[in-house]
């Protein structure tokens, strides 16, 4: 048995509490927190990127906001009913 099967098997014969107390020291640990910080800069950094090259909606005002998140909305459940309707 690897040693990280034998931390999930441990770790789940531990109280909630205490599994809880064990994946907040996870994620306070420095290598876990750069890893996440990497992933945030490459994130940002391919953010920066889209909007350099023009790839962004602007909104002006709230009703622009709303509309815009609406039809991201649609589209998102549109998708899933396709992948869901394709998978049956």
């Amino acid at each position: 048995m690897s040693t990280l099967a034998e931390i999930k098997s441990a770790a789940s014969s531990l109280s909630i509490d205490d599994q809880l107390e064990l994946a907040k020291w996870i994620r306070e640990s420095d290598a876990v927190r750069a890893r996440e910080i990497e992933a945030l800069r490459r994130d940002l950094d391919a953010g920066i990127a889209d909007i350099d090259r023009g790839h962004f909606t602007e909104c002006k005002g709230d009703d622009e906001l709303a509309a815009f998140m609406d039809r991201i909305k649609s589209e998102g459940r549109k998708n899933l009913a396709q992948k869901v309707g394709s998978a049956a």
